[in-house]
């Protein structure tokens, strides 16, 4: 638990455990670190104290007249609403009859229009709260079989990740973004259809984030013909920089590195060459969740869990860029063995 990034992690999750939105192993995790960390225990502490305060409160009972006082006031601003043809010759007693007479008081139109602002005021954002939540879990779960079927891919070949091969001086931008003559195109999605083609990962959608607002899943027939996903809408995430000579055993993996995350949105729509500024782009969070509210990211032991900064890889490196550099071409690599750079 010496490690600072642990520790921000674990403190990250003390709310979702004290709420029980925590799977089984996660929360035995964070309540072993609690064990372990007096300064986490305290917060702990702090944190259920605070909670069961909430849980002791008491809402103060409304008044038995509230209701009457309101409509009273209703009732001193309005008065009944006519309608053009109140006073048209229908014969009583037929199904039309009701158009003679004020079908709606305008103190019962307002009093629909209150009762439908406060059902919107209090249904509506808990509804898109509950939404994103569910959205992030099940990117999550998406993450979380996209690790499962790499490690099924390296225990099939001798302990190696997906690998497509190397292209010397290939570029990992975007077609539309790489236009650098001479260069040629090194998708770095190439090693993620692997899984697919080789059925370690079952289903095209699973590498689709429900948040993604254009994804959409890649389907064939056999994926046996192609070698990498047909359009960028098919898949959401980024992976580790791939474009290496030869491919990387998982055992040997930095286990705090990240391996796959959401998609990278430093070159989701820039020009080829792109100048990023070393402060503004620093925190950029990835886009496809809540316009950069955060990212799901899986580490290369396994472990995943949702971030609210990109800055979550080996000694708080930012996992979307090289090292601190701030001009790419898309020939760029990682600054370093233990650098989690996650490319298009």
């Amino acid at each position: 638990m010496s490690d600072g990034r642990e520790i921000e992690r674990i403190e990250s999750l003390l709310l979702d455990l004290h709420l029980n939105q925590l799977q089984a192993e996660q929360a035995q995790e964070v309540e072993d670190a609690i064990a372990s960390s007096p300064e986490l225990a305290r917060k702990s502490k702090v944190l259920r104290e605070v909670l069961g305060l909430l849980d002791d409160y008491q809402l103060p009972e409304p008044s038995v007249d509230l209701s009457e006082r309101v409509m009273s006031r209703i009732d001193e601003q309005t008065s009944p609403l006519p309608f053009p043809d109140a006073d048209s010759a229908i014969p009583a007693g037929t199904a039309q009859d009701l158009s003679a007479s004020p079908i709606l008081s305008l103190r019962e139109l307002v009093t629909i229009a209150a009762c439908i602002t406060l059902f919107v005021s209090i249904c509506v954002p808990g509804y898109f709260k509950v939404q994103n939540l569910a959205r992030r879990k099940y990117c999550g779960s998406n993450l979380q079989q996209i690790w499962n079927g790499m490690a099924s891919y390296a225990q099939a070949n001798n302990g190696y990740i997906a690998y497509a091969g190397h292209v010397p001086g290939g570029s990992w931008l975007p077609w539309h973004q790489s236009r650098t003559p001479g260069v040629r195109r090194a998708s770095n999605t190439r090693p993620l259809f692997k899984l697919l083609q080789g059925q370690y990962v079952r289903e095209a959608r699973i590498f689709i984030c429900p948040a993604d607002p254009h994804g959409r899943p890649m389907l064939a027939d056999s994926y046996k013909t192609f070698s990498d996903f047909a359009e960028p809408a098919n898949n959401s995430y980024s992976f580790q920089y791939m474009n290496l000579p030869q491919g990387r055993l998982l055992n040997r993996i930095n286990i705090r590195m990240v391996l796959v995350a959401d998609r990278n949105p430093l070159f989701d729509g820039r020009t080829a060459g792109q100048n990023l500024s070393p402060y503004q782009e620093d925190k950029t969070n990835s886009l496809i969740h809540e316009k950069g509210a955060g990212q799901n990211a899986m580490y290369a032991d396994g472990r995943g869990g949702w971030h609210t900064e990109p800055t979550i890889g080996v000694n708080g490196d930012n996992i979307y860029r090289a090292g601190q550099l701030i001009r790419y071409h898309g020939t760029e690599k990682p600054s370093s063995d233990d650098d989690s750079m996650l490319v298009p």
